[in-house]
Parts: C-alpha cells; structure tokens; sequence
C-alpha cells in the first residue's frame, strides 16, 4: 500500500484501509449515480454514499436552496429511495468505483437501522458504514444505536457527529464501539433567496469550515482511540491541510465536489503529493 495510506478502523479485526486521506462526503455523489464526469472516484482514498434508511422517504417541499455569504443552506431532508430499491438499481455501481465505499446509514430507530446495515454488510463493495447521529441525539442514545446496529454486521462503523455536540458524543460512540467519528454533520444556518423566501437547513461551503475546524481539535484534545475524520466547509489544499496538522486522519469533501468537481481531484493529488 502506498505511503500515504490511512487506517480508518485502527485495532479492528477487518479494518478500513484507504490509498489517501481525501474522500466524498456522503451526498456529494448520491449513491454514485451522481458522479459529475470530471469526478475521477478512483482518485480519492474513499467515498460515502447514501444516505440509506431502511424505507423510502420523500424530501422536503421547495425551495430548498439558497446562496449565502460563504456559501450555501441546504434543505433536502433525508430524501432516499428506502435501501432496498437503492440497491437493486446502484448496487452494482459500487466496486466499480476504484477505492473503499462507505454506506451512510440515517436510520435513528434501532430495528430500522439494524436492517439497514444487515442489508447492506453483504453486498460486494460496501467497505464500512457511516451512522449519521440525529442533530439532538444523546450519549445513551448514540451508545445503544451503536450496540444494536453492530450485532449485524462486522464491517467497521464510524459515527457522524453534529458539530455543536461533537466533543460531548465522541466518547459515547467510541465506547460503545464505532472505529472512528466523523466531525461532523454540516451545521444549521438560514439564507433569504432574491424572491424573499427563507431557506433553514444545513449551511455548506467555506464558511462552514471555522466551526468544524473549531470541533475537530475539541474532539482531538479528548485523546480517544480510533480515527479521526475532518468533515465541513473544506474547499482548498491550506484547509485540508489544516484538518491533518489538527489531527485528523482523514477529511470529507462536500461543497465544493457540486461546485467545481476538477478542484476536488487536484485537491486530493495535491495533498497526496505534498
């Protein structure tokens, strides 16, 4: 394996290997029908798809966009297909993507997302999963999430945090067994579009990346075992690099990879490279 190689699952019996430390964060290829063409996958260490619940949900009502200084806000709710129809039409899709695929699961009641990982943990292609937290999720919450979906599969699991209480949850998912946190879930914000409607929802973009960086070194100072994933706002190589020198093991791109696709590739080459 290449020097600049990264373990996401460090200690467990399979392990999560990836060639670099530059993946897709889940939704910026959908389940990886939405590759943009000059989005080469097999250039990044890794890419999460999904997000997968166990039934299909429809998203919420428009608009759902609008620009804000630094970027955008985001409301498409958890709109999927439900995991069974999305494998029957992208399944195949997976190991042809040239580097580890991680399914994100967004179920949050314990029965739904135990089917939804033993769904998935037999399919060829899928790596690892990525269990996204709820944004008001508690420690007990998370840690018996995690007890349950972990008795069907023995892939490795990381857990997204929302950015607000990443710090307070770590140690929960990490005791309770994930390999590795994800900080984290893009943080809520607002924007007014030129017709004057309001737009809550997720904020995405540049701006984002203070508040992540601010949360990755809360969760790095907490010192726990397994990996560590920088996830928010990362748009150029001083960013990514800053996530590494703040002790992230690997980060997700988001934003920019539906903004200018190419700049995500020479993104993850530049930090390989240098």
């Amino acid at each position: 394996m290449a020097e600049s190689a990264v373990e996401l699952a460090p200690g467990h019996k399979i392990g999560l290997p990836l060639a670099g430390p530059v993946m897709l964060a889940a939704g910026s290829i959908g389940y990886g029908e939405a590759r943009h063409r000059e989005l080469e996958t097999a250039r990044f260490g890794g890419v999460v798809v999904g997000p997968f619940t166990r039934r299909s949900r429809g998203g919420s009502q428009p608009p759902r966009m609008a620009e804000t200084l630094g970027g955008f806000v985001r409301n498409v709710g958890l709109q999927n297909r439900g995991v069974s129809a999305a494998v029957r039409r992208y399944g195949q899709l997976w190991p042809r993507l040239g580097c580890p695929v991680i399914a994100q699961v967004a179920d949050s009641e314990h029965g739904d997302a135990a089917e939804t990982v033993e769904r998935l943990s037999a399919l060829d292609g899928i790596e690892g999963f990525e269990l996204l937290c709820e944004p008001e999720a508690s420690e007990k919450e998370i840690g018996r999430l995690l007890e349950v979906v972990l008795l069907e599969t023995d892939l490795p699991l990381l857990v997204k945090l929302p950015l607000s209480s990443a710090a307070a949850l770590a140690p929960a998912a990490v005791e309770a067994g994930a390999a590795g946190v994800v900080v984290g879930s893009p943080p809520p914000g607002a924007g007014v579009r030129p017709d004057g409607q309001a737009v809550s929802g997720e904020m995405l973009g540049p701006g984002a990346f203070p508040m992540m960086l601010a949360a990755l070194l809360a969760v790095k100072a907490l010192e726990l075992p397994g990996s560590l994933v920088a996830g928010g706002g990362v748009h150029t190589l001083q960013q990514a690099r800053d996530c590494l020198q703040a002790g992230a093991d690997a980060l997700q791109l988001d934003s920019l990879v539906w903004v200018e696709p190419a700049a995500a590739v020479a993104l993850a080459a530049g930090l390989s490279s240098s």
